[in-house]
This record gives C-alpha cells, sequence and structure tokens, in this order.
C-alpha cells in the first residue's frame, strides 16, 4: 500500500512539473513572427456601434493572441471586446469577442449581417468587469480554435474567408466603452 502511495505522489508531481514547463500550453513554442508595435492602442464605441481596427498584417493559417483590458464600460458588463481575423474589410470580418459579463462570442460579419458560429455563452474563465483577458485565435484551413486566458473555449469550421487582416474589436450595446489592447502577438501557420 505504500508503494502505491509513493507511486501516485511521484507521478503528480511529475504532471504538475509538466504544466509547469508549458506542457498543456497550445501557444506557439517559438517567438511571435510579429508583434504590434503601436500598443498599447485605446477603441472606443457608441452606444449601438462597433468599432474596427485593423492592424494591417495579413494572414491565412496563424495564432493571433490579444490581451485587452476594460477602461471606460457599463457596469451591467453589456459589452464585447476581442479581435477580429481573416478580416477581408472593417465590414467584412469573423470576430471573437468576450463581454465584461463573462460571455463569449464567435461571429461573421459581413456587410452589416452577423452570423453566430458560436451564439453569446457564457464561460467561467472570463475575468469579468475591468479585469485583463486574453484571448487566442488559432486557425489552420476551414477550422479555427479559440482559447480565453489560456482555457480552450471552443472550436468552429467556416470557409467564408480564408485569409485576412487581424485586428481589435468593440462592440457597445445599451452605454460607450472604452477597451485598452495590451499585446498582440502573431505566430504564422497554426501551431
Amino acid at each position: 500500500m505504500l508503494l502505491v502511495i509513493a507511486l501516485a505522489t511521484v507521478l503528480a508531481l511529475a504532471l504538475i512539473g509538466a504544466l509547469a514547463l508549458g506542457w498543456n500550453d497550445p501557444r506557439p513554442r517559438r517567438p511571435a513572427d510579429w508583434t504590434d508595435p503601436t500598443l498599447p492602442r485605446r477603441l472606443e464605441a457608441v452606444p449601438g456601434d462597433t468599432s474596427v481596427s485593423l492592424l494591417d498584417h495579413p494572414a491565412g493559417d496563424f495564432t493571433l493572441e490579444v490581451v485587452a483590458r476594460p477602461l471606460s464600460a457599463p457596469e451591467s458588463g453589456f459589452y464585447g471586446y476581442g479581435v477580429v481575423y481573416r478580416a477581408q474589410d472593417p465590414s467584412r470580418t469573423y470576430a471573437f469577442a468576450v463581454g465584461g459579463d463573462g460571455y463569449y462570442a464567435v461571429l461573421c460579419v459581413d456587410e452589416g449581417a452577423e452570423k453566430a458560429l458560436v451564439p453569446w455563452q457564457q464561460f467561467p474563465h472570463i475575468e469579468r468587469g475591468d479585469q485583463i483577458n486574453r484571448l487566442r485565435v488559432t486557425c489552420a484551413g476551414v477550422s479555427c480554435d479559440f482559447a480565453i486566458n489560456d482555457e480552450y473555449a471552443a472550436t468552429v469550421e467556416d470557409d467564408t474567408w480564408l485569409s485576412g487582416d487581424v485586428g481589435l474589436w468593440a462592440r457597445a450595446f445599451e452605454e460607450g466603452v472604452g477597451v485598452r489592447f495590451l499585446e498582440a502577438r502573431l505566430w504564422r501557420s497554426g501551431y
């Protein structure tokens, strides 16, 4: 019995060590191929509107990671912010966003028509209110994986656009919102 307990302890410590060294981290292990030199940047949206800021860095297959923090936002948490990817222009893009209320969504926006690829839904790993969130999207072909604060959230397959620009996104519903984007990093060729 003592041998079983010792073996279980050794295996548990090995697993903890592997996780601490990044064994389960889906972030690419090499340095980013591109880091946005214009950040930090503030993006604002007025009530009922969406703001998109393209970063002039097109990509097909990639991993994009953005760190953001709401600065001026309604206490209700009823707003959204995040990234756009494979954007053809600011009105034709995909968006991956979180809200201050703990919800997230993946959207396909085409000239004002919005299709929810993942409808707004709660996710326990979203930091609420004015806390910092890290959003990551990895696309390879028609498949894109999404993570929030290093926790897997969803996988979506959609072939509307297979390449395009990346950028920042903010949406205000009933009250205006201001978001500070602190970091943006991109790795080419997915993982």
